[in-house]
């Protein structure tokens, strides 16, 4: 069975770890740098609990960071919960790599590659968001969104790959070392940049 990068590949989809920037293409991100932050932090919060940890400090640290009226309807039902389903927390937990795909999209990550493995979940948390409880001002206020033909060419590729992905799940013909699920987040995150869909009513479709 082919690799994800041979496959790719065959499909004319660019490997590179960043595919080549669209020229001439100016439109900007809908989405804020400050808007991306902040919902990127907010993941890292809920992905958190949907690991273990109590949710009261994080919720408290949302309000302290004044970021609570950002939290989503899902997420604020989620964070207030008493248990939490095998499910549901594994929903909530799969959002840091779309958390990642953010962090991409306002410089913070150098690069997403194809989706064959989980983010630097260490890198993530000791390097890139801000701790539990602290000051996320100087995250925020340095946050940049990339250009717009950089954003549109990951963002092209990522839908072309999901597309892709799907009919050859449906064939039976998946590369094996293409992680769906990670394919699946960074489409979700680059269909919330669109600024069309609120992030609990986002669909992927192909």
């Amino acid at each position: 069975m082919l690799s994800t990068k041979a496959w790719a590949k065959s499909l004319g989809i660019s490997v590179e770890s960043t595919p080549p920037t669209i020229e001439g293409y100016s439109k900007r991100c809908p989405r804020s740098a400050r808007q991306i932050a902040i919902r990127a932090v907010i993941l890292q919060g809920v992905v958190a609990v949907a690991a273990g940890v109590d949710p009261e400090p994080i919720v408290e640290w949302f309000h302290d960071e004044r970021i609570w009226r950002n939290v989503t309807p899902g997420e604020k039902a989620f964070l207030k919960t008493t248990s939490c389903a095998e499910e549901q927390c594994n929903k909530f937990a799969w959002h840091q790599e779309a958390e990642w795909t953010l962090l991409w999209v306002i410089g913070k990550v150098e690069s997403l590659g194809l989706p064959t493995h989980q983010c630097d979940t260490r890198k993530l948390v000791d390097e890139i968001i801000p701790a539990l409880g602290s000051d996320i001002g100087p995250f925020v206020a340095s946050a940049k969104v990339r250009e717009p033909g950089v954003l549109l060419a990951e963002g092209d590729r990522t839908y072309d790959l999901w597309c892709h992905a799907l009919k050859a799940q449906r064939n039976g013909k998946l590369p094996a070392d293409l992680n769906l699920t990670v394919l699946y987040e960074r489409r979700y995150a680059f269909e919330w940049l669109d600024g069309i869909q609120e992030w609990d009513d986002v669909r992927c479709d192909a």
